[in-house]
């Protein structure tokens, strides 16, 4: 067998070469997107922790621009993000408006990010709010800050933690949220200030407004005619008076949920609602459209995806050197498969994928209907996935059986050596220590900037971050679920649908990339066009389920697929540098773990 190209000098100068520049891009990325965040360094942003008021541990970051001080208090705006996200997901918000003298806190609530976690809304304490009360009141009693003129924002259930918390605290001056709908308790001094965002593709839109088409019903809505006094109401205009605290306005966008945090619009309508409520001696000097955030959220995808690959260049120095040199080893190339093999396999993948959301309801009835799995199985948003990614992989690891068996009763049949699946102790727990050194070295390449610079791995939605003792427990409990999913995964892909190697290793490893990513993505893909394509061309939303539950695994269906796409090509390297599937499965269950219990609710299902 030819020797591993990890002992190249050639490719090892690369390796070194690769991990320097991934290393610097990384940082350079962080440096940058902590750049943008605090406005080229014109806001201070920090870390900040209090108590709530049930007793627990909340965790924010606060924004407070350098030129205000105790003699110069600046209006202030608590911003809460929603169901399945973190304190990092408003930083739109956060940015924009420390830009134009507002200071801010983004919350973590309370089961999310760094802040403690409550388990049940029948626990003694449990607090509806999640946070935003307590963190409205520690926003007032900053010195700083002017406390006659905070207000608070939120977007999908941080918009009802705001809205419930504005409804019975007067001291709430203005209130803005997205992706979620004023009620009919609303009324037209109650709560002040009211401004209401709504994207007209919101996939949310029958369980936060019971309308059909948002476009045409809500202004004449029952909730609507209880909140706006007058007749003939209509999108973007402003009723009342902010003087009186009876200012209503609502926007719509032409954007989906996730997207109306991300709405350069959207973001320009809450800048200019709470200066004018907040602020309305100080115009606005910097105007409301230039805005800067979207720098930040580029920063930290690119630094995500440099520290993540970088794991590729320290595995080929790694695997170099003794003690992990004895995994090194060069696959057989008798075997490639046939397009027969390949387009069974490719069918078979995209019918058991689209099973997901029929596997969501599986657990989640169980979950309701016959015994509940938060007690052991706190992510519920977890549990959906990976009851489905588990159930999938073992069908397809019984499929791949039967299709071996068939295989080894051909003569000059591929063995179960030459495809890199033999399992042997002394190699797995060998590949073990290596997944975990080089998921050490990536854990610590977001964790540690992260803790001066404040910027986590993410783009749209949190995808890693540093974590707690308590998530840490998470991760050894989901662990051993997602490594017995992609042992499967890497069986498919590295050894029984193997491409024809290229002309060199670098060659195989992009045609295996491209090959696993048409696999695998395929049909995640298909399953999300079958939402939002009927949604764009229709208004229609095919995929809802009760409470709007099936609506949350559809939108992490884009998060899965980024996912995937960085995990292929790290298990494809190992695969082709070790002739095992077991150095990359471990390793891309270790990563995917990571930024699965890192950024994952602990909380019970908003149905």
């Amino acid at each position: 067998m030819p020797s591993s190209f990890v002992f190249d000098p050639r490719v090892r100068k690369a390796a070194i070469i690769g991990l320097i520049v991934t290393i610097l891009i990384t940082l350079g990325a962080q440096i940058l997107a902590h750049a943008a965040m605090t406005d080229w360094f014109k806001v201070s942003v920090t870390n900040v922790t209090f108590e709530n008021k049930n007793g627990l541990t909340l965790r924010g970051k606060l924004f407070r621009p350098k030129n205000i001080d105790e003699a110069n208090p600046a209006p202030g705006v608590v911003y809460l993000h929603g169901y399945q996200n973190n304190r990092e997901t408003m930083d739109p918000f956060g940015i924009e408006l420390a830009r134009r003298g507002f200071v801010v806190i983004t919350l973590d609530a309370l089961g999310r990010g760094n802040s403690d976690n409550q388990f049940s809304e029948t626990e003694p304490g449990f607090d509806p709010t999640y946070g935003a009360d307590s963190a409205f009141e520690y926003l007032q009693n900053l010195p700083f800050v002017n406390p006659d003129r905070c207000g608070m924002g939120g977007h999908s259930l941080g918009g009802e933690w705001s809205y419930l918390a504005a409804m019975e605290n007067p001291d709430v001056q203005a209130i803005v949220f997205s992706g979620f709908a004023y009620r009919e308790d609303a009324t037209p001094d109650t709560p002040k200030n009211m401004m209401m965002v709504f994207g007209k593709y919101d996939e949310y839109r029958q369980r936060m407004t019971s309308t059909r088409d948002f476009k045409a019903e809500w202004m004449s809505s029952p909730q609507t005619i209880s909140a706006i006094p007058g007749s003939d109401l209509s999108f973007d205009t402003t009723y009342g008076n902010f003087a009186d605290g009876t200012a209503r306005r609502v926007h719509m966008t032409r954007t989906t949920h996730v997207g109306e945090s991300f709405d350069k619009g959207a973001i320009a309508e809450v800048i200019n609602w709470f200066s004018q409520a907040l602020n309305p001696d100080a115009p606005l000097t910097l105007p409301a459209d230039q805005q800067i955030w979207r720098i930040k959220e580029i920063g930290s995808l690119v630094a995500m995806l440099a520290g993540i690959m970088s794991a590729i260049p320290l595995a080929i120095l790694l695997l170099g050197v003794k003690p992990f040199s004895v995994l090194a080893g060069t696959p057989a190339s008798n075997y490639a498969v046939d397009k027969k093999t390949f387009w069974r396999a490719f069918g078979i993948n995209f019918g058991l994928t689209l099973l997901f959301l029929a596997l969501v309801m599986v657990i989640m009835g169980f979950h309701v209907y016959v015994l509940p799995i938060d007690g052991v199985f706190p992510m519920m948003m977890v549990n959906g996935v990976i009851f489905w990614f588990l159930i999938i992989n073992i069908i397809g690891f019984l499929i791949f059986r039967r299709w071996l068996k068939k295989q080894q009763s051909i003569e000059n049949a591929v063995s179960t050596e030459e495809l890199g699946i033999v399992f042997r102790w002394p190699k797995f727990l060998l590949s073990l220590l290596l997944a975990l050194v080089l998921f050490a070295f990536v854990y610590a390449l977001q964790a540690i900037p992260e803790s001066f610079l404040l910027v986590d791995f993410r783009y749209k939605f949190p995808y890693a971050s540093d974590m707690t003792g308590y998530r840490w427990l998470m991760m050894l409990l989901y662990f051993p679920l997602f490594l017995l999913g992609f042992i499967q995964v890497n069986i498919m892909l590295q050894a029984q649908l193997r491409p024809k190697p290229g002309s060199s290793w670098q060659a195989t490893v992009l045609r295996k990339t491209l090959v696993g990513m048409f696999v695998m993505l395929t049909p995640l893909l298909f399953h999300m066009a079958l939402q939002y394509v009927p949604l764009y061309t229709t208004g229609f939303v095919p995929f809802v389920g009760p409470g709007g539950a099936l609506v949350g695994f559809v939108i992490n269906i884009e998060h899965m697929c980024v996912l995937l796409a960085m995990m292929i090509p790290i298990a494809t390297v190992l695969y082709e540098a070790t002739d095992s599937i077991y150095p990359g499965a471990i390793l891309n269950a270790l990563i995917v773990t990571w930024m699965f219990t890192s950024s994952s609710v602990i909380a019970p299902l908003p149905i």
